[in-house]
């Protein structure tokens, strides 16, 4: 196995989300990636995990929002803490993006980095070996590399990548040409591009050099580019905490894919088949940690409620005769819904953020 004295790639885990489609569970200062759904542990420590043996801590940066850094360092106490990298507020991924590669380029400017979620579910091994790849696609090919996924069901949750031509790497391995981004498609696209394949899955998982994502951000973003180069000129100038302070809330909000993947014309995919998923909703828990069965967390007892997610941080929760319905208790507050209607969480959240509810947020 490559260790990480063997590779010079670095991995920077984005840790910013809310993870509002978990709430009651999941609050501000408990994002869905610090809930134990990774086998007992945070889905963010299972992430860090399974990239240490290839980059090591020295490689390895956290990048979170500033209201949650606390308890992400709290999560990850072996990790220095200037591998945790506090946004002062929340840009989306393509600020989180721009600021680790503006920064990085400054420590090396010839490196390689991998952008991965802190609250996705897969395989270790598999993983490793597919950065590995990535980076050396990179290195060979430039341009910019996405892992696609072997698309397992005619998902409308998750956006696909049409794949073109296959090319061979110089070193070996293959990758291929994306030919296109595609948003959370509707049930019959999804099912067609499954029946005529030539399609993955979009899992949110990059790799890059810093030179050609700078230049990708440059090329797409010009306006993003120029708050960096502003933000680490002030940093070099009056310190980095006070840079971001003043700057980072000012940079444009979009997200990486939609700002520079979508456009950038030398895109490549790393084909992967691996067990993989976000855990996007109490749905796709169940899906991940019970299937048919459900979930049960907690005191909790299920009778006639075949597929039913029951989880409770204090009182009993029973439900009986009620298949496939979500019910999930904390100390102060409990969500009742069909699993069916996972993706509608956030609607609750938003009603509530408009009732000025920021005691149960």
């Amino acid at each position: 196995m490559t260790t990480s004295a063997e590779c010079s790639l670095w991995a920077v885990i984005m840790a910013g989300g809310s993870g509002t489609r978990f709430w009651p569970l999941s609050r501000r200062h408990r994002p869905k990636q610090l809930l134990p759904f990774a086998g007992g542990r945070s889905l963010l420590r299972a992430t860090v995990d399974r990239v240490l043996p290839l980059v090591g801590r020295e490689r390895l940066w956290v990048v979170t929002a500033k209201e949650m850094a606390s308890a992400v360092r709290a999560e990850l106490p072996d990790l220095p803490a200037e591998s945790v990298l506090v946004e002062p507020q929340g840009r989306d991924t393509a600020a989180c993006v721009g600021w680790a590669a503006w920064r990085l380029a400054q420590l090396e400017a010839d490196a390689a980095m991998a952008m991965l979620p802190a609250d996705h579910l897969v395989d270790g091994e598999p993983l490793r070996g597919a950065l590995r790849l990535g980076e050396q696609a990179a290195r060979e090919l430039g341009g910019l590399v996405t892992l696609g996924v072997q698309p397992r069901s005619p998902e409308t949750g998750f956006g696909y990548l049409q794949l073109g031509d296959e090319v061979e790497l110089p070193g070996g391995g293959r990758v291929r040409r994306v030919v296109r981004f595609i948003e959370k498609p509707p049930r019959a696209a999804a099912e067609a591009m499954l029946t005529h394949g030539g399609y993955a899955w979009n899992a949110g998982m990059f790799v890059w050099t810093v030179a050609a994502i700078r230049a990708a951000i440059r090329a797409h973003l010009p306006e993003l580019a120029r708050c960096l180069d502003q933000l680490m000129g002030e940093a070099a100038s009056r310190g980095e905490e006070a840079a971001l302070a003043r700057l980072y809330p000012l940079l444009p909000r979009l997200s990486i894919d939609v700002g520079v993947m979508e456009r950038a014309s030398e895109v490549w995919a790393v084909p992967v088949d691996f067990a993989w998923s976000d855990v996007g909703s109490w749905e796709g828990l169940a899906e991940v940690m019970g299937g048919s069965q459900g979930v049960h967390v907690g005191d909790v007892l299920g009778i006639d409620s075949e597929g039913a997610v029951l989880v409770s941080e204090g009182p009993l929760v029973a439900a009986l005769g009620v298949p496939g319905v979500v019910v999930v208790a904390t100390r102060d507050a409990v969500l009742v819904i069909p699993r069916a209607a996972s993706q509608r969480v956030r609607e609750i959240v938003e009603e509530l953020r408009r009732r000025g509810r920021d005691d149960v947020l």
